[in-house]
């Protein structure tokens, strides 16, 4: 399944997700993001598209589950006022059957420059083309609305057909739309879940091991519900909302500005997930959108350009915020490091297994810095690297008390950016009832994150976190079936 993406006023076309897990995307790209056949082994949660994935679970028996004949309930638009809901009209009228076009007048009317810039019209028609294939597809729920600080308004649509489907939206203060995204929604037949024990069950039965988290957020700290004692667990991509709060503290204490740009260097380009690496070197791109783009779609490079403008000793302090443990946490590998201590360089792996804190920064400092090989060869970042430490291993308290951290510090001046950061990618589909959605996700080869902060209502914030391991490699189907199950329970049942 392919989707249109921007982030902030930056467009891109990209190949977002597979259909289902077992059926091949087929990508597109725009000039400017030419895949470079890298595996994303950093990136947010997306099912593999591999033709030789290796399925570590059985799933689940369709047999029983209930019919999906019965028509969906259709909603309408009405809680989308303004030019939100008025260029959401014109886009669903675009993916109706009997639709045709956009005519290239209409996208120059509708989108912002920036995004024409790096999605011409007509790139946009055909890509709208594919989902007027088949039945016509129908609204059935319509998600909240999203405020950012510079005026952008999004919010999410799921729309029902032969696949489930979640439309994001996003337009700018004069209207016009800055963002639009399409990913697979959730199944029709969800698992409906009991209670965390039964989910945490479900979860065991695929195979692995599934670290499952529920905490309440309040003042900046966090209080388990559910998976206290969980040990320390590989998360991927998650460790960059410890990097997002690094550089809040930057911003804060004036060494940084959300509006400053950073510079693409040789040196600093990193393999996918994300689009940074693809840009010439010497392009300079602002703090916010580099945050932006770690946080939306999990770009490695804006995430080492980041951790590379607030320092070593600014990310200590922003670990120390979340663990009372810090020095398993650190050196904080950048994700170029990651890449080269994992399938780079088999003997440092080993080295660096059981390692401690200053024999870990000394192998770190000694690190090669030639990522052309593994460019070159997209089979190469394939076996699990976590089994030897590498990585970044963090408990469900620990994602919990970031989470916690970035919205207290999106209370303040300096953060003001964080929600809508947060929120840009909201992961999964937003559960009925709920007011605002955070989600960042991981993955790497035997590694599978899912972590949000969900509100809903009056109550506290909430943290779900899922956190997947396994030897092997993962289709993430059924997992994200569960933790979209889980997500419902969450609002439904205030997390208890």
């Amino acid at each position: 399944m392919r989707g249109i993406v921007a982030t902030g006023t930056v467009a891109a076309l990209l190949a977002l997700t597979g259909c289902s897990a077992d059926e091949p995307a087929d990508p597109v790209t725009s000039d400017a993001a030419e895949s470079t056949g890298v595996p994303d082994t950093s990136g947010d949660i997306a099912p593999s598209t591999s033709d030789d994935a290796r399925s570590t679970h059985v799933a689940p028996s369709t047999d029983d589950a209930p019919s999906t004949d019965v028509a969906p309930r259709a909603v309408d638009l009405s809680a989308l006022d303004g030019a939100l809901g008025e260029q959401a009209r014109w886009v669903l009228d675009h993916l109706d059957p009997a639709a045709t076009g956009p005519a290239a007048s209409d996208v120059e009317e509708r989108f912002h420059p920036d995004f024409r810039a790096e999605v011409p019209a007509e790139q946009i028609e055909p890509v709208l083309a594919q989902f007027r294939e088949g039945p016509a597809l129908t609204l059935t729920a319509v998600g909240p609305v999203q405020e950012q600080s510079d005026g952008v308004r999004s919010a999410e649509l799921t729309l029902s057909g032969d696949q489930p489907l979640r439309m994001t939206l996003a337009v700018d203060a004069d209207g016009l739309i800055t963002g639009l995204l399409f990913r697979p929604g959730p199944p029709p037949d969800l698992p409906e879940v009991a209670s965390w024990e039964e989910l945490d069950e479900e979860f065991a039965a695929l195979g692995g091991t599934t670290s499952l988290y529920v905490g309440e957020v309040a003042d900046g700290s966090c209080t388990t519900t559910y998976g206290a004692g969980n040990e320390p667990a590989p998360s991927g991509s998650v460790f960059k909302l410890i990097v997002l709060s690094a550089v809040v503290d930057a911003v804060a204490a004036g060494d940084l500005a959300w509006d400053d740009e950073l510079t693409i260097t040789p040196e600093r380009k990193s393999l996918p997930s994300g689009e940074l690496q693809d840009r010439p070197d010497g392009d300079r791109v602002p703090v916010e959108e580099a945050a932006g783009l770690m946080i939306s779609i999990s770009d490695n490079t804006a995430t080492d350009l980041l951790m590379d403008a607030v320092g070593p000793d600014r990310l200590r302090d922003a670990v120390e915020r979340v663990t009372t443990d810090p020095d398993r946490l650190m050196p904080l590998l950048t994700t170029r490091q990651f890449f080269v201590l994992g399938w780079d360089a088999p003997e440092l792996r080993e080295q660096w297994a059981g390692s401690d804190t200053a024999e870990r920064t000394a192998i770190v400092a000694d690190l090669p810095d030639d990522l052309s090989a593994l460019r070159g060869n997209p089979f190469a970042v394939t076996d699990p690297a976590w089994p030897d430490g590498v990585g970044w291993f963090l408990t469900g308290e620990e994602i919990c008390a970031a989470h916690a951290v970035l919205q207290e510090q999106a209370q303040t001046e300096a953060g003001d950016p964080v929600r809508g950061i947060l929120s840009a990618n909201p992961g999964l589909a937003v559960p009925d009832g709920a007011t605002y959605q955070g989600f960042k996700g991981g993955s790497a080869p035997g590694v599978l994150a899912y972590t949000f902060y969900v509100e809903a209502g009056d109550g506290p914030g909430r943290v779900l976190s899922v956190q997947v391991s396994h030897d092997g490699q993962i289709l993430p189907t059924a997992y994200t079936e569960l933790t979209q199950a889980g997500l419902a329970h969450l609002v439904e049942d205030g997390g208890g």
